[in-house]
C-alpha cells in the first residue's frame, strides 16, 4: 500500500491527542514529523502532551519540533481568550486532567524550530507532503514567509478550523483561526490547496455515549487513555451545552475529523471556493469569508479553498473506533505471547 506522507501541526488538547493516537496506528500514513504550537494551551504544555502521547503510542521514532509560542501579532484580546478558551474545554493540562504514568519525555524532540524542521524534512523527502494543521496556523505562516519555496514541497494543507454559521471566540470565528487570523490569511493566500474542515462540519463527527461506554472496556494503555480523555471532554462540553448533535448525545471529535478526511475522503463531500480569513475587522475578526455564490467571478486557480461540508457520521465513528481496536488487538497479541 502506498502511504501518504504527512506532517502534523498540533496544539495538543484532547482531540489532537486522540488524533495522534489514531495516526500512529494507521497503515496508510507515513508520519514524517509532528510540530507543536500554541493554542489550546501554552506551548510548554502542548509540546509536553505531544511528546508524551507519542511515547504512549510507542512512536518515539517520530521527530517532534517546538513551534510558535504566540500568534504573529500579539494582542490583548488573544491573551484574554487564551486563558479562558482551550483551557476550559481541555483542562489546565490540556488533556482533561489525564496524567501519564511515566516521566515526561524529550527523546523525540528536535533542537530546531518547527518551521526549520518542516522545511528541512519536506525538502529532503522530495515528494509533495500533506501538512495537517490542527491548531492556529502560525507555524505554517512562518514556514511560508521564511522559506517561500516550501510551497513546492507541500501537496496540500488539511485544516480543522473555521466556522460558517456561528463562532466561538468571536461572532464568526473558530478557535484555531481566531488565535492567529493573520497567519490564517497568509496560509490561505499561499496558492497551496487548502482543505478546511470547519467547526460546523466537525461538530457532526460525533462519538455517541454508547460508543464511549464501549471505549471504557479498552484494556490497552492507549485505549484506556483515550477513553478517559474523551470522557473528560464530554463532561466539560456537556456543561456548556455542546453534547447533542442531530438528535444524538455524545462528543464531537473535531481534529479527528480532519484525519478521517485524509484517510477516508469518501466519507465526506466538499466544494471549491475563494476564501479569505478576516484579520482586521473587530466584530468579525478571524471570520473565514467564503465566496459561495461565485460573486467575485474568480478563475478556478484563484479558488483557494476546498470546503468540506458533510460527513458520514457512522462511517466516521467506525473509523474512529477501529483505530483504537487495533491497539486492543496488539495488546492482546502481546500478552498471548507471554
Amino acid at each position: 500500500m502506498k502511504r501518504i506522507p504527512i506532517i502534523f501541526d498540533v496544539d495538543t488538547g484532547i482531540d489532537d491527542a486522540t488524533t495522534l493516537m489514531m495516526a500512529c496506528v494507521s497503515d496508510s500514513l507515513e508520519i514524517l514529523g509532528v510540530t507543536a504550537t500554541h493554542g489550546n494551551n501554552h506551548l510548554e504544555n502542548t509540546l509536553r502532551n505531544t511528546l508524551n502521547v507519542l511515547k504512549l503510542c510507542g512512536r518515539e521514532d517520530i521527530p517532534v519540533a517546538a513551534g510558535a509560542q504566540r500568534p504573529l501579532l500579539c494582542n490583548r484580546k488573544y491573551d484574554e481568550k487564551n486563558e479562558s478558551g482551550g483551557m476550559v474545554v481541555h483542562g489546565a493540562n490540556g488533556l482533561g486532567g489525564y496524567e501519564f504514568d511515566f516521566e515526561d519525555t524529550k527523546t523525540a524532540l528536535r533542537k530546531e524550530k518547527a518551521w526549520d524542521f518542516v522545511y528541512q524534512t519536506i525538502k529532503e523527502y522530495g515528494k509533495p507532503v500533506v501538512y495537517c494543521l490542527l491548531g492556529p496556523l502560525t507555524d505554517a505562516a512562518i514556514l511560508l514567509t521564511k522559506y517561500p519555496d516550501a510551497a513546492r514541497y507541500i501537496k496540500c494543507f488539511v485544516n480543522m478550523g473555521g466556522y460558517i454559521r456561528e463562532g466561538t471566540l468571536s461572532p464568526m470565528s473558530s478557535v484555531n483561526i481566531f488565535y492567529d487570523a493573520q497567519a490564517a490569511e497568509i496560509v490561505m493566500e499561499s496558492g497551496i490547496p487548502f482543505y478546511m474542515c470547519p467547526g460546523d462540519l466537525t461538530g457532526d463527527a460525533l462519538i455517541t455515549v454508547e460508543e464511549m461506554e464501549h471505549m471504557k472496556q479498552f484494556r490497552s494503555p492507549v485505549g484506556k487513555a483515550a477513553s478517559l480523555m474523551v470522557d473528560a471532554y464530554y463532561e466539560t462540553c456537556s456543561k456548556i451545552g455542546e453534547n447533542v448533535v442531530n438528535g444524538l448525545t455524545g462528543q464531537s471529535m473535531h481534529d479527528n475529523c480532519a484525519l478521517a478526511f485524509i484517510e477516508h475522503p469518501e466519507l465526506f463531500t466538499y466544494g471549491r471556493y475563494y476564501c479569505r480569513a478576516e484579520s482586521k475587522s473587530d466584530l468579525c475578526v478571524a471570520m473565514t469569508v467564503i465566496d459561495y455564490e461565485d460573486t467575485l467571478k474568480l478563475p478556478l486557480d484563484r479558488k483557494n479553498l476546498f470546503f468540506v461540508d458533510s460527513v458520514d457520521r457512522e462511517g466516521f465513528s467506525s473509523f474512529f473506533m477501529e483505530c483504537f481496536q487495533k491497539y486492543e488487538r496488539m495488546y492482546e497479541q502481546k500478552y498471548e505471547r507471554q
